[in-house]
């Protein structure tokens, strides 16, 4: 028999889920699938699933949810269309995504191990695996990047869990880029330096209202300049991008504009030059400080004697930022209809990526010492960014299950150690032919199972911790520095307690 995925008769206590359908016409109108309790499932889930959907929905879902991104994305038709110098004779695409995604979730602690529990070793050597690793071109794992984030976000526009845009009407993209940190030196060049070897940097485009990230722009040479990589980004009419000063380029700036697009971006002082147009105007107030407003022509750094009225928005910080800065700049083609305190709010969302990033980091092991080679750490670093996408679409059904607010409390943390923990097991007890085949399914389908998974997920006992203010920290003895200390000692002459008599 089936589980029953009916929904629990207790309801989380800050739950702010909207009330659901309870007739089969109801459901039919409000186009979800139909998961009665006095009928079968769409979708039969093997009965030794039952103990897995009541204590840890979290592994089921994310087992249906990365089945149906990774087995429905054409990964040899992508390498053929994509690959320039690679070829297949072994080892296929598909078998370096399924190893790596072991790693970066944490089922394996290195790809050794991964590619030694998949019995890959019947294909071909480890040698051959880490060759064709570390030869990975980096077109191939931006495409892969790109196909699977779609399929995350039909998933999430399925199941009603995406959030509202930052400004109504205009579909924003934060960018953003990222260095790797140093990886182990067991490359031969790498071995006579006490440097840190660092084997690339990305830039990512980052879509809010999904917590995506859509797109990566991928560079072997750590030192390349951010600002070098902006001729590979796509923009597409009536997107808002938001970035940070370091991507104020001018010729960046109005290729958007000239796409029909919109910007939102901190003034970088020596790259944007302006003359202004009048003087600052208040706008009022926005949680952080006051906003003024400003008309500026700034000259178009491609096209001699063209110039550009932009918006030039100021906020003057209540409090002054860890930098000491106590100004905000940001300049903006938006028209006057978004008022500047908006583009403020707007522009304060940008963290969002930087909290992205460092769940990539801590909880799905984007970085991977162990791989020196930079197409291999890079690789490593895309099939953690797609892990973070299939984290995305979990936290979309809760947010549709439990409300925005309750699922926005969800810990990160909760949910990936959870399946860390379960979803190795649970593999081991179910084979793989066992599982439903859900890559012809629609993502309706899929979307509305995991939404009923997500009913059962008990988010009361998922919650983040929220810390208090931190503490200053105290100053160290400048002293005669020792090599080792005894914690006991200094524990007991914080208490005042005397040392023993030696006897």
């Amino acid at each position: 028999m089936s589980p029953k995925l009916s929904r629990p008769d207790f309801k989380p206590k800050h739950s702010r889920r909207k009330a659901q359908p309870t007739t089969p016409a109801q459901r039919a109108a409000n186009g979800r699938a139909l998961f009665e309790d006095d009928r079968p499932l769409i979708v039969v889930l093997p009965a030794i699933l039952n103990d897995s959907i009541k204590d840890a929905p979290i592994a089921v879902m994310t087992r249906i949810a990365l089945d149906w991104i990774i087995r429905s994305t054409p990964f040899d038709q992508l390498f053929e269309q994509t690959a320039e110098g690679q070829y297949t004779r072994e080892f296929t695409l598909e078998h370096l995504v399924l190893v790596m995604l072991d790693v970066v979730c944490g089922h394996h602690p290195s790809a050794r191990s991964a590619f030694q529990d998949r019995q890959l070793w019947l294909i071909a050597s480890l040698s051959a695996f880490y060759g064709k690793l570390n030869r990975m071109e980096l077109a191939i794992t931006e495409e892969i990047v790109r196909q699977t984030a779609r399929r995350c976000r039909e998933l999430i526009v399925a199941g009603g869990g995406l959030l509202p845009e930052p400004i109504p009407g205009y579909a924003a993209r934060i960018l953003d880029g990222n260095v790797l940190a140093g990886t182990d030196h067991r490359l031969i060049p790498t071995r006579t330096t006490w440097s840190a070897c660092l084997p690339g940097k990305a830039l990512a485009i980052y879509e809010p209202a999904s917590g995506l990230i859509i797109d990566v722009v991928l560079e072997e040479n750590a030192h390349t300049q951010e600002r070098a990589l902006l001729d590979a980004i796509v923009v597409r009419a009536g997107e808002l991008w938001i970035a940070d000063r370091n991507f104020c380029v001018r010729s960046f700036l109005f290729g958007i504009q000239r796409n029909q697009a919109f910007f939102l971006v901190r003034r970088h002082a020596s790259s944007l030059p302006f003359k202004p147009l009048g003087s600052l105007k208040s706008k009022g107030r926005c949680p952080t400080g006051e906003v003024f407003e400003q008309a500026i022509l700034v000259d178009d750094s491609e096209a001699e004697g063209v110039q550009h009225r932009l918006r030039r928005i100021v906020l003057k910080l209540d409090v002054p930022t860890s930098d000491g800065e106590t100004e905000i700049v940001l300049v903006t083609n938006l028209p006057e209809e978004v008022s500047a305190i908006d583009c403020c709010l707007a522009y304060r969302g940008r963290w969002r990526i930087e909290g992205h990033f460092q769940v990539l980091t801590d909880l799905l092991h984007c970085e991977i010492p162990s791989l020196s080679h930079p197409r291999a750490a890079l690789f490593a670093f895309g099939m953690s960014v797609t892990a973070g996408n299939s984290l995305a679409v979990l936290k979309g059904s809760l947010r549709a299950e439990h409300g925005v607010e309750m699922a926005g409390e969800v810990s990160d943390h909760a949910v990936v150690s959870q399946v860390a923990r379960i979803y190795p097991g649970m593999m081991k007890a179910v084979a793989p032919h066992r599982w439903p085949d859900l890559s012809d399914r629609p993502a309706e389908e899929v979307a509305a199972l995991l939404n009923e998974l997500a009913v059962r997920v008990p988010v009361e006992r998922m919650l983040r911790k929220r810390r208090g203010p931190k503490k200053p920290k105290p100053r160290r003895s400048k002293g005669d520095r020792h090599h080792h200390l005894a914690t006991k000692k200094l524990l007991d002459q914080a208490k005042g307690v005397r040392p023993p008599k030696a006897k």
